[in-house]
């Protein structure tokens, strides 16, 4: 009889044990979000290929002068936004990734008169997949080496 119990006795405590354990458990209350320490945000690689065909399939050079040795542009292209100079290829990726889909009020070309104090770019984050994003930045900055080979 005595081992009955012992057995009953056992069982439950295991049971209890299980039941503590499966329950789920929180370390620690988290009161509020934080960006962890030395975070940044990078922009992925792209391809400056595929940042070209974007760049002709948007037209983008609609608007933007552009210098590409046999780029197949209409000579009436650009001058209406900045022109995307060498010198665009110095700039971080993701200043030029933030030009493309924000209307900046401090545009880096020194000759381009902004409208009401920001640039007049549109807004083409409707139209853009990120991909296509970091594949325009990468022609940006590697348009020089395309337009030679």
């Amino acid at each position: 009889m005595q081992a009955k119990w012992t057995v009953r006795i056992l069982a439950i405590v295991v049971a209890i044990f299980a039941v503590f354990m499966l329950v789920p458990r929180q370390a620690s209350v988290v009161t509020e979000a934080k960006v962890p320490s030395g975070w940044a945000f990078t922009l992925p690689e792209g391809d400056a290929r595929a940042g070209h065909e974007t760049f002709m399939r948007m037209q983008c050079y609609t608007c933007h002068t552009i210098d590409l040795v046999g780029n197949g542009l209409p000579p009436e292209s650009g001058g209406i936004g900045p022109k995307l100079t060498f010198e665009y290829a110095q700039l971080p990726n993701e200043y030029l990734a933030e030009s493309i889909i924000k209307a900046h009020s401090e545009v880096a070309a020194p000759d381009y008169q902004r409208k009401e104090g920001i640039g007049g770019m549109g807004n083409y984050n409707d139209f853009l997949t990120v991909k296509e994003l970091t594949d325009l930045v990468a022609f940006l900055k590697a348009r020089q080496e395309l337009a030679v080979k």
